[in-house]
């Protein structure tokens, strides 16, 4: 792993509105639902969690092993995720309902309501069941809420969609002019983004040179691009573009990478 400046710029407007308005959307769900509301993309990575709101919900006795991991490590294992999968979760259009399961770690219920945008699931809203439960009414409510959300995530996709490539190609210039005219390119694409210090983090060996296994940009704070790049002859390694609030303060930049590597580890040996 290595950590380099660069020499990008970066005004951090837009990714914080984007952070703020699912903050405010699943406060505001958790507000309606009466019980903490967790958003996770459709990989199952931590976006943003309601804040417990009473004594019983921090109880030892009844903390949801699951739901305390993902909050901690802002993601769910590949078991987690295919056990919750596997209640249909995927293809719903409406709340499903799934029970505790204490062997699985799940120890409270859960309701899951699917986040889509023209048909397609991009995330899912968690709220931990409870007696009796939101009713009817509520759930509806919280159905037009989760359409918001929808719209945000792809507004936020499209909005980020064209700076892999352009970070590939910053990375992967073999001569400088190539560089500086590489780097031109990502600077315009970022916009008034490009304002402020910036850092690179690259992990490698990465499990995989598939981008759909890369983890999500919207879930490692201050990101702004990530690409996969060839390593050595046949690994793969990950690159992340990362704003710095100032080149003296190291931290965002740890964090990522420690994100990073936790799922390395989560996905097997090697």
């Amino acid at each position: 792993m290595y950590e380099g400046a660069g020499t990008l710029r970066q005004n951090a407007r837009v990714t914080s509105e984007y952070r703020d308005d699912y903050q405010e959307l699943v406060d505001e769900m958790s507000e309606l639902l009466g019980a903490p509301a967790t958003l996770e993309n459709r990989d199952f990575e931590l976006i943003a969690f309601g804040a417990y709101d009473s004594e019983g919900d921090l109880d030892p006795s009844v903390l949801d092993p699951v739901r305390t991991r993902s909050i901690l490590t802002r993601r769910s294992t590949a078991a987690v995720r295919a056990w919750f999968e596997g209640f249909g979760i995927t293809r719903a259009t409406g709340p499903v309902r799934i029970p505790r399961t204490p062997e699985a770690g799940v120890h409270r219920g859960r309701i899951c309501l699917p986040v889509r945008h023209r048909g397609v699931v991009l995330g899912y809203v968690w709220l931990l069941d409870y007696e009796p439960g939101p009713s009817e009414q509520q759930l509806a409510a919280a159905m037009r809420v989760t359409a918001r959300i929808g719209a945000l995530l792809a507004d936020e996709a499209q909005h980020g969609a064209d700076l892999t490539r352009e970070l590939r190609a910053v990375l992967t210039a073999e001569r400088d002019w190539h560089r500086e005219m590489a780097v031109a390119e990502l600077r315009a694409a970022l916009g008034s983004r490009a304002e402020g210090p910036h850092t690179v983090v690259c992990v490698a060996p990465w499990p995989s040179a598939d981008p759909d296994d890369a983890p999500s940009v919207r879930t490692v704070p201050g990101a702004t691009a990530l690409c996969t790049l060839p390593w050595g002859a046949t690994a793969s390694s990950l690159a992340l573009l990362l704003r710095l609030r100032s080149t003296d303060v190291l931290a965002p930049a740890t964090t990522a990478a420690s994100r990073l590597l936790e799922r390395v580890r989560g996905s097997g040996p090697g």
